[in-house]
């Protein structure tokens, strides 16, 4: 009787052993931690189970986060032991679910959410995409403007070196611009008083009549004047004769306002800069406005007489051709 009892005891245990574990087709969800079919549920790629109902909350919940928690996994759904609260060797490893067996187990407004999700995460992405490349274009164009700005600033020193350092005639010591002179080729200074030569400006300290007495380019302008008189009195044509270094801005005044020949003049090879600034004077010069203003006015008035001269001609060629038409008009 003992031995019986101890039997059925036995066998009952191992029923109830039975019953408590789950059979191979079945797992313990990771969520509710209830047994559930394999089948009615969705695997990972390590095998852990989420039974139906708790994987469409989970696809929800994760679908319904921030964007910049969708952008830590590009908006997919991962396993749930794979999250930031699992550490070391319980997180999970596997990859994110696929898009088709996530519209398998869970409903049709749970996969909406999740695409919606989705294309909000890609929206986002384009967005920052197209502010970093705006950005890197307005950084081009405030560098390019910068260097447009420097090499304006460039070319505004530049004309000013020209207009105070070539065009104007200074004194070499102070500086102060002087405009013109008449008579002997050693000038005094009304500031400093410093004596300099007319030909060359080189400061002569209290007397330049010496200097300009030796001056290399004085003794080359006179060369020159004496060449082309003799050339002139003996019945020879072209050359020129040579400005003094101090006279040469207004000679290139001179040749602009008239229009004359830049051969007309020798000009040292030094000091050829000074024609270079042709267009600034001609531009900057009222005679160079009021002949421009002509010029466009007399072009104005022979376009005006052109096409008279074209109307007239067609009302011949109208008169010829016309039949009753042209009888007409010549009655008329």
């Amino acid at each position: 009787v003992e031995g019986a009892s101890r039997a059925r005891r036995g066998a009952a245990a191992r029923r109830v052993r039975l019953v408590a574990m789950p059979s191979a087709k079945e797992k313990t969800c990771t969520i509710c931690f209830v047994d559930g079919a394999v089948c009615d549920g969705i695997l990972c790629a390590e095998t852990h189970y989420t039974c139906g109902e708790c994987f469409e909350a989970y696809v929800m919940s994760e679908s319904g986060k921030s964007l910049g928690e969708l952008k830590k996994r590009e908006g997919r759904i991962l396993c749930p032991f794979n999250t930031d609260a699992m550490k070391g060797a319980d997180r999970c490893n596997a990859t994110c679910f696929a898009d088709k067996d996530i519209a398998k187990n869970v409903s049709n407004d749970a996969f909406a959410a999740y695409l919606r999700a989705r294309e909000k995460m890609r929206e986002e992405a384009m967005a920052e995409e197209m502010r970093k490349e705006m950005e890197q274009r307005v950084e081009l164009e405030r560098q390019r403007a910068g260097n447009a700005a420097e090499a304006s600033e460039r070319l505004r020193g530049a004309r000013e070196h020209v207009v105070e350092k070539i065009l104007t005639l200074s004194c070499p010591r102070c500086t102060q611009a002087f405009v013109d002179f008449e008579g002997c080729f050693a000038l005094n200074c009304s500031r400093c008083r410093a004596a300099f030569c007319a030909y060359c400006l080189a400061d002569c300290g209290k007397d330049a009549h010496a200097h300009v007495g030796s001056c290399p380019e004085g003794a080359a302008s006179l060369k020159a004047m004496k060449s082309k008189e003799k050339a002139a009195g003996g019945g020879g044509g072209g050359g020129g004769f040579a400005l003094p270094r101090a006279l040469l801005p207004f000679a290139a005044v001179f040749l602009l306002r008239h229009r004359l020949l830049d051969g007309f003049f020798f000009l040292p090879r030094d000091v050829a800069l000074e024609f270079h600034a042709r267009p600034l004077l001609d531009d900057a010069h009222p005679g160079g406005r009021r002949r421009r203003r002509g010029e466009d006015a007399l072009r104005a008035d022979r376009r005006h007489r052109r096409l008279h001269v074209r109307i007239r001609r067609a009302r011949r060629r109208g008169v010829r051709r016309g039949g009753v038409g042209g009888a007409r008009a010549r009655a008329r």
